[in-house]
């Protein structure tokens, strides 16, 4: 660090990293430890905001540094962390990380499929909650992210009802916005 540029102020540095769940800000990445990363360089703004500051893995902000990552993109993982966090709850934020794992994963074993096709394979865009808890993941379903799949085969009805589970699966939207957040598009 420059000798003539102060420190950032705790407080500063705890809500970034708050924001980030103390884990690298873009979405694919997720690594710790982490470090916190000017957008626009301190050296051009020669101040500490958070709308500036973004929590950053070594090895991103290092390629960020670089170039690898471009501002713009960085900028958008930002934004994007702002509608994440303002608009769904973590139990939700979870359920979207889950959901785009198993798609990524997906996508790096099959890569000749489209990430439509795959998130109509079985267990690959879904899961089980509780009947009881579609509170849980009410924001989720308002936007249309993700829905309730009506089974219409009698047997598996039976079977979510001994367990008293409902399965969750994204939505065309979901899959779409899950595409999104990964690319550091707008969400």
């Amino acid at each position: 660090m420059a000798q003539d540029r102060p420190d950032i102020p705790t407080a500063l540095k705890r809500a970034v990293l708050v924001e980030a769940g103390h884990r690298c800000a873009i979405p694919t990445c997720r690594q710790t430890p982490v470090e916190l990363a000017h957008i626009t360089p301190w050296a051009k703004v020669k101040e500490h905001t958070f709308d500036n500051l973004i929590a950053l893995c070594p090895t991103c902000h290092t390629r960020f540094d670089r170039g690898e990552i471009d501002r713009k993109s960085m900028l958008q993982y930002k934004a994007n962390l702002e509608i994440l966090n303002h608009r769904y709850t973590d139990i939700e934020r979870q359920l979207l990380k889950a959901l785009l794992r198993r798609l990524q994963w997906f996508q790096k074993t099959y890569p000749m499929l489209r990430a439509q096709e795959i998130n109509n394979w079985p267990q690959t865009g879904r899961t089980r909650l509780y009947a009881d808890m579609e509170w849980v993941v009410s924001n989720l379903l308002d936007d249309g992210l993700i829905e309730f799949r009506v089974e219409r085969r009698t047997l598996l009805q039976q079977q979510e009802q001994m367990r008293n589970a409902k399965v969750v699966e994204l939505t065309d939207k979901g899959l779409e916005f899950l595409e999104h957040w990964a690319a550091a598009q707008p969400l």
